[in-house]
């Protein structure tokens, strides 16, 4: 029983799930305000934000690349639909036309994304870098650095702040691009590709479909999760503009790493970036409640990637045996007299 026990928890998954029942009971412990239902929503909100960015973020990682425009494009396309709902007085039709209009500009983004890096084979990480300044900077430019705000009712308002049996909308929509997400990559040929593709480009190419395409496809649909994510937390906040979603991109890439997910692309799921939604969404909550200073929480955030990774490849260099650390004492040669 023991020796099974064991097995578990040195398991990958054991590891993460021994790590998240740890954090909460030091902050049980720490903070009892940790275990209140007001602050378990809090948790679940902020879940339901990094979990539908890092859904999206998990296409383009099982082709090989890292998308770090998630996070400015996440504040400019809530700014985009918060304008365009603004010029029809925040009715719903017209905060609708407003989110059709910046998902369009999501899908844009992401075609650019996805264009350069299989057509020019630029690195994913450089053309997202680059693109995530040049949207900080236009949407900078639509709202002239002033933030737009939203009423406290109509649909720009319930989007974030309505309750469904109790259960909030964003946690809601959370699943439901959870269900779709989990189906399209584990039940839709589209989804095969994409690990074959993570795998091996050259041989997916050589298999009969074009990986370039579905690549492409790939950015797209994280620069829409990016939108879809903006859009709600700006509706949670009830106000949009440049910073909405600064910092999620880290957020988002931790969960990636701490849910198991291979950067390398071609290995990972659902599972793994619900998980480390979940994990990073318990970390930030405890941060904010220990009062530890936005400086700090970076720093933190830095160090937990830079374990997760380290735990990671331990995990599976010792699984298939190829992990060995041998010591071997420093011998000086002996000169001849």
């Amino acid at each position: 029983m023991i020796k099974k026990v064991q097995k578990a928890i040195g398991s990958p998954w054991g590891q993460r799930i021994t790590i998240l029942v740890l954090i909460c009971i030091i902050m049980a412990i720490l903070e009892p305000i940790f275990l209140r239902p007001t602050n378990a929503k809090s948790i679940l909100l902020a879940i339901s934000i990094n979990g539908i960015m890092a859904c999206g973020m998990l296409f383009t990682v099982l082709v090989g690349g890292l998308d770090f425009s998630v996070g400015s494009l996440a504040g400019f396309s809530a700014s985009t639909a918060f304008l365009v709902a603004t010029r029809y007085g925040f009715s719903d039709n017209g905060f609708l036309f407003g989110c059709a209009v910046a998902i369009l500009a999501c899908i844009a983004v992401g075609f650019i994304n996805g264009f350069f890096v299989t057509r020019f084979e630029i690195p994913a990480f450089i053309i997202t870098l680059a693109m995530r300044y040049a949207i900080y900077g236009a949407s900078y430019f639509i709202t002239s650095g002033f933030y737009v705000y939203a009423p406290g009712r109509g649909l720009a308002f319930e989007l974030g702040n309505a309750n469904i049996l109790s259960i909030p909308m964003p946690v809601i929509i959370f699943v439901i691009i959870v269900i779709i997400c989990a189906v399209v990559l584990g039940k839709t040929t589209f989804g095969r590709r994409l690990y074959a593709i993570g795998g091996n480009k050259h041989a997916a190419n050589l298999a009969g479909f074009n990986a370039s395409r579905n690549t492409i496809l790939a950015f797209i649909i994280s620069s829409v999760a990016a939108g879809i994510g903006g859009i709600i937390l700006a509706s949670m906040n009830t106000q949009a503009g440049q910073p909405t979603g600064l910092g999620y991109e880290g957020n988002v890439l931790m969960a990636m790493v701490v849910g198991g997910i291979n950067l390398a692309g071609g290995e990972g799921g659902i599972p793994g970036a619900v998980f480390g939604a979940l994990l990073v969404g318990v970390i930030n909550n405890a941060m904010l409640l220990l009062s530890i200073s936005a400086d700090y929480q970076t720093f933190v955030q830095g160090v937990v990637i830079l374990a997760a990774m380290s735990l990671n490849m331990y995990t599976k260099r010792g699984m298939s045996g190829s992990f060995k650390f041998k010591f071997k004492p420093f011998k000086p040669k002996k000169t001849e007299s």
